[in-house]
């Protein structure tokens, strides 16, 4: 694959859905002599969520990195820390992350991961592309319709195309995909926000590491609108995916 074909199809991986548990990701479940059955599938569905975020999160680095992916990670429950919190190793070749989170959508917990995995090379920098976008996207979508949030999904996804290490348009992309979930958008992920809501962590975690000075206005009610979805959200079963089939939007036509 040359390099153009390589970086189209990161890209829409990037903007579009998480790959599936047979894609980029997978979570490794505890043995069946570790918990009961009903335990069992609460930590699967935890693992779940852990792999979609830091699925995303990969996805976006290799874009801006031009690399490939390679090999999947591993997400595997790994009990909880002193004050209750449940903890996860995120696992791939010799790398290794551990995922500390009370709330799995809170894109703190991720932030760490984020800055390693989109270092410039092998070093410890972390190189944000300043641009800015001149719209005034909060104004804009104060009393958003879904025509409103699809005509700017698809401006910012072509903006992120060519900046995929701007904190700001991560930012927005979060943003977007919060009125998405509101408002039924999203394609197959609308019956269920949670796919939405782990690309809106892997979002939001990315652009903490590329710009830890603070957040903008898209992106302090992008997280408001996370924290608030985190409370509210069903404990259902796992989710469908889309699978590894690549979207050209952050917010599907």
């Amino acid at each position: 694959m040359n390099r153009g074909s390589f970086a189209l199809v990161l890209v829409l991986a990037l903007v579009g859905a998480a790959f599936a548990e047979t894609g980029t990701f997978s979570y490794v479940s505890f043995g069946a002599g570790s918990a009961g059955a009903a335990d069992r599938l609460v930590l699967t569905r935890q693992e779940w969520i852990v792999s979609e975020i830091a699925g995303s999160m990969l996805n976006t680095a290799a874009f801006a990195g031009h690399f490939e992916p390679g090999d999947p990670f591993q997400v595997r429950a790994a009990g909880r820390d002193a004050s209750g919190a449940s903890r996860f190793k995120v696992t791939r070749r010799v790398e290794q992350y551990t995922v500390t989170a009370a709330n799995l959508w809170a894109p703190e917990a991720y932030v760490r991961m984020a800055r390693s995995l989109m270092a410039d090379g092998a070093g410890l920098t972390v190189t944000e592309d300043p641009v800015q976008d001149r719209v005034d996207l909060a104004g804009a979508l104060a009393r958003p319709t879904p025509a409103a949030v699809k005509e700017h999904s698809a401006r910012l996804s072509r903006l992120l195309y060519d900046h995929p290490r701007s904190a700001m348009l991560h930012e927005r992309a979060a943003f977007l995909l919060g009125l998405g979930a509101q408002q039924g958008l999203g394609g197959p992920a609308a019956a269920d926000p949670r796919p939405l809501m782990c690309r809106m962590t892997a979002h939001l975690a990315i652009a903490r590491a590329l710009h830890p000075g603070g957040a903008t206005r898209e992106g302090r009610l992008a997280q408001k609108t996370l924290l608030e979805m985190a409370a509210s959200v069903r404990d259902a079963d796992i989710p469908p995916t889309n699978g590894d089939r690549p979207q050209s939007w952050i917010i599907e036509p």
